[in-house]
C-alpha cells in the first residue's frame, strides 16, 4: 500500500460518532433506557452547553421514570431551557417534568411553551414526540394530558 493510499484510507475511515448520535441511535431502536442514557451524559461532558443534550435526558428520564428520573427530568428540562430559551422541545418537557412532579405554574409554562410553536412542523414534532412517549409508556398520563392540551389549544 503507497503512502497515499494508506493516506486517502485513513480519510475515509468513518469518523467516531458523537455520543449525542449513538444515543439517538439506540433510542430510535428502543434500546434500554440504561444503555441510552450515559451516552447523554457523556456527551454533554463533551458540550455542557448543549441545550438539546439537557433536553433528550429530560425526556429519557420522563420516559423510564423510575427512582430519582422525574427529578432529574426537571433540572435538565429547566437547564435546556435556560440555555435555549428558543428551544420549544425543552419547554414541552419543561411542562411535562412539571406535571410528573407536581409543580405550581404548569399552566403558564404550557402557554410559554405553546407561544414556541412557530411553524406546524414543530407543532407535529412535539406531538409525535408525546404520541411515541405513549407508545413507549402507555401509562403515562401525565403525557396523555399535555398532548390533550396541545390538541385542544
Amino acid at each position: 500500500m503507497t503512502e497515499t493510499e494508506a493516506l486517502e484510507q485513513t480519510e475515509n475511515a468513518e469518523s467516531p460518532k458523537h455520543p449525542f448520535e449513538q444515543g439517538l441511535e439506540l433510542y430510535e431502536k428502543k434500546a434500554p433506557y440504561e444503555e441510552i442514557i450515559p451516552l447523554f451524559e457523556q456527551g454533554l461532558n463533551l458540550a455542557p452547553r448543549d441545550s438539546i443534550g439537557y433536553t433528550c435526558l429530560a425526556w429519557l428520564h420522563l420516559l423510564r421514570g423510575e427512582g430519582e428520573d422525574n427529578a432529574k427530568s426537571l433540572v435538565y428540562a429547566q437547564k435546556a431551557t435556560r440555555l435555549d430559551p428558543n428551544n420549544t422541545q425543552a419547554h414541552f418537557n419543561l411542562v411535562l417534568s412539571m406535571l410528573v412532579n407536581g409543580v405550581k405554574g404548569v399552566r403558564q409554562e404550557f402557554q410559554r411553551a405553546l407561544a414556541k410553536l412557530q411553524t406546524t412542523d414543530e407543532e407535529q414534532e412535539v406531538l409525535g414526540n408525546l404520541e411515541d412517549a405513549l407508545e413507549r409508556r402507555p401509562d403515562f398520563e401525565q403525557a396523555r394530558k399535555l398532548l390533550s392540551w396541545i390538541t385542544e389549544a
